[in-house]
């Protein structure tokens, strides 16, 4: 089912905005959720007070350069996509490589307390003598 919108229904159909949102408060016709009607009920309600080849050429035109823009809107959001994924596997490489720079820190941090270790304990070996223990032992 084809929307247009109610300025763009009271253009081609030749009816003021008014008439429209009245015969929408009667009843006659609905309104979708983003303000849009129906353009089978603006044939049904208001075809006869213009031109219908007029009215129907219109409707087609305006719905041909709908469709020619949502192809315009799609082809972006295609390039958009390929710029994401390329951004996306940009970064993947990324965290590799922090993650493989984090895995040697964490090495060398396990290889420096290693290192400190050995020092406390060498250290350790060499008590404190008293002045007597120097001078004679």
């Amino acid at each position: 089912m084809s929307n247009v919108s109610i300025n763009q229904a009271s253009k081609l159909f030749k009816v003021s905005r008014n008439t429209i949102y009245a015969r929408i408060k009667k009843g006659d016709m609905t309104k979708s959720i983003d303000g849009n009607v129906s353009v089978q009920d603006m044939m049904r309600l208001f075809g006869n007070k213009a031109d219908k080849k007029a009215t129907e050429q219109a409707v087609t035109e305006l719905l041909n350069t709908v469709n020619n823009t949502e192809q315009l809107i799609e082809q972006p959001k295609s390039n958009n996509e390929q710029l994401l994924q390329q951004k996306i596997e940009q970064l993947e490489g990324q965290v590799e490589q922090l993650e493989k720079q984090l895995e040697y820190v964490k090495a060398n941090e396990a290889w420096l307390k290693q290192q400190l270790d050995q020092k406390l304990i060498e250290h350790k070996n060499h008590e404190k003598k008293g002045l007597l223990g120097r001078l004679f032992g």
